[in-house]
């Protein structure tokens, strides 16, 4: 007897990949999963669906991008640990970090394929004060990119919609005054970008080294720039960047961690799995170990 597999899609995601192959994607997991298919029409849709419909299914799986993806965990997030089922993330969005970290292809009836015959594995989720996030939390240049971009726009230029909109950021770069306390140590600086993953990349820009990032060992990546007070420091970044090696650039904060508080002077923008969640004066980030199980 096939598993219960409730589908959320997202039917505006990335170049309308997912509601384009909705037939495929059920044919694909049917070969495992018994599938019901439910769209999202409105941001927290995916929350709602898998809040009120979770009890009748065995597994569940988010169709679209990385935000469609973290309203799914954050349903299985807010439930014992003992209800939660087993997730799916199919990556239809524009730029799909979580989809990139799991290694899926980036075509969805090939990545629906590829989790049908996939296992359940232990999966560390982020939280951020009061929110989740699967993939990545940030602030400062580049981040406001994702929701920034018009949808249409996005589905247009695919991830160059992103590259447009961070590019313009390097113009107008703003350095906000913060206090990080972290692995036991604390100090302020001005930082122009900071963000906290669990992906193979983050503001879409800083890669880390191949077999850096495991979902599953407890800590997320911390990287924080500092301002850049001239085009030597600059040159540095991005070389830096093009390494994926920041160890001998003093303008960026490296480091490995389960938790981070991050103190500015004043509330600022956030960005968390590609989706503005208001400003934050202090973000207190912890990582919730295995908190789910994700199917790949």
């Amino acid at each position: 007897m096939k598993d219960r597999l409730l589908l959320i899609l997202n039917p505006i995601s990335g170049r309308l990949k997912g509601v384009a192959n909705e037939e495929a994607l059920c044919q694909a997991l049917g070969s495992r999963y018994e599938v019901t298919v439910m769209h999202t029409a409105a941001r927290g849709d995916g929350t709602r669906i898998a809040r009120e419909h979770i009890a009748s299914f065995d597994a569940v799986a988010g169709c679209g991008g990385d935000g469609t993806l973290n309203e799914v965990m954050e349903a299985l997030r807010d439930l014992p640990p003992e209800a939660r089922k087993p997730m799916l993330c199919i990556p239809a969005g524009t730029t799909n970090l979580l989809g990139d970290t799991l290694c899926l292809p980036h075509n969805v009836v090939a990545a629906a394929e590829r989790l049908a015959a996939g296992v359940a594995h232990p999966f560390d989720l982020g939280r951020i004060n009061e929110f989740c996030f699967g993939s990545v939390a940030s602030f400062g240049a580049f981040t406001d990119s994702s929701y920034a971009t018009p949808q249409k726009l996005k589905n247009r230029l695919g991830y160059g919609a992103y590259v447009l909109g961070g590019a313009k950021g390097l113009f107008r770069l703003q350095n906000y005054r913060m206090t990080v306390e972290c692995n036991g140590e604390t100090f302020t600086d001005d930082f122009v970008f900071g963000g906290v993953s669990n992906c193979v990349a983050v503001g879409g820009i800083i890669r880390f080294p191949d077999g850096t990032v495991q979902v599953g060992d407890g800590r997320y990546e911390v990287v924080l720039v500092r301002r850049l007070k001239s085009l030597a420091a600059l040159a540095r970044v991005m070389r830096a960047v093009r390494r994926r090696d920041y160890a001998d650039c003093p303008e960026v904060f490296y480091t490995q961690a389960d938790r981070i508080r991050l103190t500015a002077d004043k509330a600022l923008p956030w960005t968390i799995d590609g989706e503005y969640k208001g400003d934050i004066a202090q973000a207190d980030i912890e990582i919730l170990p295995a908190a789910l199980q994700l199917v790949w």
